[in-house]
């Protein structure tokens, strides 16, 4: 099964455990339908390294800025409180529909970057940056890792099950 990153535990709410959440996309009525959830603890080990715990959801309030879940066997504010920072993952499936011209971020991860029909590189990942979300693209002549826009001025056609981006300007990876 495919699980999907879809926000992150920001601290405790209550004296029964409950946990806020906030979402990734800004959406929260997905988290109403969940009956389980992985939570990846932080650190600084890579992502393939990091424990993943499953949790069956007890309980979900939706509030203005954020989602309070409570988690079968959390039943504590201390006990919750060793969740902060978790990233909340979900079944593909049960994250937040998508609108037309959007994309998980995981589905650009390890796309081929192409200029006029030609491999350029590969998506490594998608990064915010001050001016919005930017393409991390090792460059497949160099190997360097680039940074481009993620603006329709700079990409073109996302074809997500291909796995192929297209580049718009060959200058932007000099």
């Amino acid at each position: 099964m495919d699980w999907l990153i879809t926000g992150r535990v920001r601290g405790t709410f209550g004296l029964e455990g409950f946990i806020k959440i906030e979402s990734c996309s800004g959406e929260y009525e997905h988290f109403l339908d969940l009956k389980e959830i992985k939570l990846r603890p932080p650190c600084k080990q890579t992502e393939e390294q990091r424990p993943e715990i499953s949790f069956q959801v007890e309980e979900c309030v939706i509030r203005s800025t954020d989602v309070l879940l409570k988690l079968w066997g959390i039943n504590s504010p201390e006990a919750a409180k060793k969740l902060h920072g978790a990233e909340i993952l979900v079944p593909r499936d049960m994250a937040c529909p998508l609108d037309k011209g959007e994309f998980y971020i995981t589905d650009l991860c390890n796309a081929i970057l192409v200029y006029k029909g030609n491999s350029v590189g590969t998506i490594a990942d998608v990064v915010e940056g001050g001016g919005g979300f930017l393409l991390e693209v090792s460059e497949a002549a160099t190997g360097r890792t680039v940074y481009v826009p993620f603006r329709s001025q700079f990409i073109g056609k996302i074809n997500i099950p291909a796995k192929q981006v297209e580049l718009m300007h060959r200058w932007i990876l000099e």
